[in-house]
């Protein structure tokens, strides 16, 4: 990781969607707080990484994640719930290794190293973001489960599954809205008023082209094979390392 990001080891390192590529581990030599936004699992193939790689860096970043409980998190994707339960199998789901990551999503020694997401003051990292329509759907459920947002959300999740797996037409599904794990870009984009004024979302799930983040009002963009830094309340790169 270049020196020129100029680290500070109060500042946030945001991973962005991994799928089996090497960028992430730049964030080994980071002092301060990690949050990886999902999606470890899965390569594409045109990229020339394999599953077995995506697999063997996953257990790296398990590694990492143990050696650090206190400084590292580790959000999950729509890429890992299919592998929670092949019943939500998407795309590139791979049958063959579908029992290694499930042993590693649902096992007692692991199972607790994972959430949808973590709130950090006014932003909220999770992997495809929350959209007032689907907020609303569950939003008698979610008051019921605990006293914050990172608390509801992380409950809901692990108390029902299928809630998570709400995929809408943008994405080939026929949700009215998509979950925190499949909302696309554009129902954040289209939406009339967010879920919550007074939050940013920090998001991947959508591969943007373009170098630069993806900044709005209510939510960032971030998923460009590119790490970035939550610093004095801005997203900042660090060097490109793919």
């Amino acid at each position: 990781m270049g020196k020129s990001a100029n680290l500070n080891k109060n500042d946030i390192l945001i991973v962005p969607d991994i799928h089996g590529r090497k960028f992430w581990e730049a964030a080994l030599e980071y002092p301060g707080e990690v949050i990886f936004l999902g999606d470890y699992t899965d390569p594409y193939p045109q990229e020339g990484f394999s599953q077995e790689d995506a697999y063997k860096g996953l257990l790296k970043i398990i590694d990492f994640k143990q050696q650090n409980l206190d400084r590292v998190t580790l959000l999950i994707g729509n890429h890992e719930l299919h592998y929670f339960d092949k019943h939500f199998r998407a795309s590139r789901f791979s049958s063959q290794y579908y029992e290694k990551y499930h042993s590693i999503l649902t096992e007692e020694l692991t199972k607790g190293l994972f959430q949808v997401c973590k709130q950090v003051d006014n932003y909220l990292f999770i992997h495809a973001g929350i959209t007032k329509g689907w907020y609303d759907q569950y939003q008698s459920i979610l008051q019921s489960l605990g006293n914050d947002l990172e608390t509801r959300l992380n409950r809901l999740f692990i108390e029902n599954k299928e809630a998570f797996f709400e995929v809408s037409h943008y994405r080939g599904g026929f949700h009215p809205y998509g979950s925190p794990l499949w909302t696309d870009i554009n129902e954040l984009y289209y939406e009339k008023e967010p879920f919550d004024r007074e939050i940013i979302q920090i998001i991947g799930h959508t591969h943007i082209i373009d170098d630069n983040p993806l900044i709005e009002k209510n939510f960032v963009l971030v998923d460009n094979i590119q790490l970035y830094l939550l610093k004095n309340g801005k997203i900042e790169k660090t060097n490109r390392e793919k």
